[in-house]
């Protein structure tokens, strides 16, 4: 009997280790990409598949405020883009989504004298985008304002292209290095007419990205390349790439749109490629709005 007594002991010893072992493994493989930026050391924890993380993680999050309550143990997050404002209690089942009662879920928490809410849970509450990320095991969230979905949105190019450029930027891969000095602000290069793609060039590295759901994400990553035109050419005679890259290599033919930033003189430089790589239109202007938006009209665009 001790002898049985003993070994069920045992079997569910290891069986809690190995439950603690996998949680704990899961844990620390997990990464947060907030608005297009890698946000470490936040200490996410997983409780019954949902994450939380620490309510200054929230804080991360552009546009939303969060303030804690001691005596109540309530978080309040606040969006000050739409006012619209999210209240949860420790140890609580029930949230308040303005003044609508609502089920979290998962309860916020309190571990080694920090405060865990639900990711998620805020996010969505909050209109905020949140995606996961099987491959890189990361949880990706990331909340555009307003007024940059309404100019991507406009039927006015100019309008779209800037706010395209200024939507948040996702990359779930390691960012290559740079293998130029900084100096001006980069290139970005959009197909004619279109806004919902583009390359930036900076540094010795062009980033490739698509606009879907409020957001740019980042595809392809390749190093520039200085020699002669080869099939390697992501633009025709403009931009070659080396074999040092990652992602699926986009093919940009036709007419072409560049503009570069010259911030160092408060000025935009703009124009046309031909579908063979020769400027057929090129003109400057001074950068607007404190030098967000770069991008300029294209005459008969």
């Amino acid at each position: 009997m001790k002898k049985s007594l003993f070994v069920c002991s045992l079997i569910l010893s290891l069986a809690m280790l190995t439950t603690s072992a996998m949680a704990a493994s899961s844990q620390k493989g997990l990464s947060l990409n907030i608005n297009g930026n890698l946000a470490d050391g936040q200490n996410p924890i997983v409780i019954n598949s949902v994450t939380l993380v620490p309510i200054r993680t929230v804080s991360l999050i552009p546009n939303l405020k969060v303030d804690w309550d001691n005596k109540t143990k309530t978080v309040t997050v606040t969006d000050s883009d739409t006012k619209n404002k999210l209240k949860l209690t420790v140890g609580s089942n029930s949230a308040y989504v303005n003044d609508k009662k609502v089920a979290v879920g998962v309860n916020p928490t309190v571990k080694e004298g920090a405060v865990y809410v639900p990711f998620r849970f805020i996010g969505e509450a909050l209109n905020a985008n949140v995606r996961w990320d099987t491959d890189t095991k990361t949880v990706i969230i990331y909340k555009p304002t307003q007024t940059l979905l309404q100019r991507f949105a406009s039927n006015k190019l100019e309008e779209s292209r800037n706010a395209a450029i200024q939507l948040p930027r996702i990359s779930l891969h390691e960012e290559l290095a740079g293998t130029e000095e900084g100096g001006d602000g980069g290139t970005y290069y959009f197909p004619n007419k279109k806004s919902n793609s583009f390359i930036y060039a900076y540094r010795g590295i062009a980033q490739y990205a698509e606009v879907k759901d409020g957001a740019a994400w980042v595809k392809w990553e390749g190093q520039i390349s200085t020699s002669k035109p080869s099939n390697k050419s992501v633009i025709p005679n403009v931009l070659q790439v080396s074999d040092k890259a990652w992602g699926d290599r986009p093919s940009f033919t036709g007419k072409i749109d560049f503009f570069k930033d010259l911030w160092k003189t408060e000025q935009v430089k703009f124009g046309t490629f031909d579908e063979n790589g020769n400027v057929i239109f090129e003109g400057e202007k001074s950068l607007p709005n404190k030098g967000k938006d770069i991008i300029a009209t294209i005459p008969a665009e």
